[in-house]
């Protein structure tokens, strides 16, 4: 092998030594201009950063935002919701309201027709009281008269004469007006007379058919003591010695009856009559 040339092994270092210049010179550049661009894109990086921060800031305030309004639109929704659900109670309720009131008016209606129903049933039966009151003028007067002797014998007979319970009711007027005041009088005078001579005739029954008499038309035939007896117009109820004329009237314990203005009797007095 040949040794190696000394010029140009020179020329080699030199040019190697120029070379690794040039490259230091050029790494020199690369790493300056590395460098200037490093802290420029340092530069841009930071701003870049500060930007990135402050639209990640932004960022977080809009989700925050958007956090709230949908917070809100949900509360609107649920608003909404309460206030469909309300209108619909609302409105139902509105519909009940309108239905009970249809029936509120229907009941109003057909009470007013039963008031007014039982307006005419009343003046009917006003009407009717009224007709009965006027029919039975005379025997309301007769019972009032009699039952002011209530308890009495001639009540009692009164009751059997007409045969049931002498009382100011409509079933006993039209039993008198059936079997006429002054029969059922007569009858009734005729029954208390069978036991006047036990049970003498009281004042309160003297006056109770003193007023039942004038109720039936009819007269109340009273004999006079002193006159004399005569069997065509009087009953002898009994006979007791006395300091008086024989057949003469002692005392009138039962009066007659008779029909007002009329001649004869229906029921003659029983009287006492003086004997020898």
């Amino acid at each position: 092998m040949e040794p190696p040339d000394p010029i140009a092994a020179l020329w080699v270092h030199a040019a190697r030594t120029e070379l690794d210049a040039l490259v230091t010179r050029l790494q020199a550049q690369v790493a300056g201009h590395v460098a200037a661009t490093a802290g420029a894109r340092r530069a841009e990086v930071d701003a870049l950063e500060q930007q990135v921060v402050a639209f990640a800031a932004r960022v977080k305030e809009a989700d925050a935002a958007l956090a709230a309004a949908r917070a809100e639109l949900d509360a609107a929704r649920a608003e909404s919701a309460e206030r469909a659900a309300s209108i619909e109670r609302l409105t139902a309720t509105s519909e009940r309201l309108r239905a009970d009131l249809a029936r509120a008016e229907g009941d109003r209606a057909r009470a007013e027709a039963e008031v007014a129903r039982l307006d005419a049933t009343l003046r009917d039966v006003g009407d009717r009281a009224r007709s009965l009151d006027e029919q039975f003028v005379a025997e309301r007067a007769y019972v009032e008269a009699l039952v002011r002797a209530a308890g009495t014998l001639t009540f009692e007979a009164a009751q059997m004469a007409l045969g049931q319970a002498l009382e100011a009711t409509p079933a006993c007027f039209g039993a008198l007006k059936a079997r006429k005041l002054d029969v059922a009088l007569a009858a009734a005078v005729r029954e208390r007379g069978r036991s006047v001579t036990r049970h003498p005739l009281s004042a309160a029954e003297r006056e109770a058919l003193a007023a039942a008499a004038a109720a039936a038309g009819c007269e109340l035939i009273e004999v006079p003591a002193g006159q004399r007896f005569t069997s065509a117009t009087m009953e002898k109820a009994a006979a007791r010695p006395e300091p008086a004329e024989e057949d003469h009237v002692l005392e009138c314990v039962m009066p007659g009856l008779r029909l007002a203005g009329a001649a004869g009797a229906a029921v003659h007095p029983r009287v006492v009559v003086a004997t020898a």
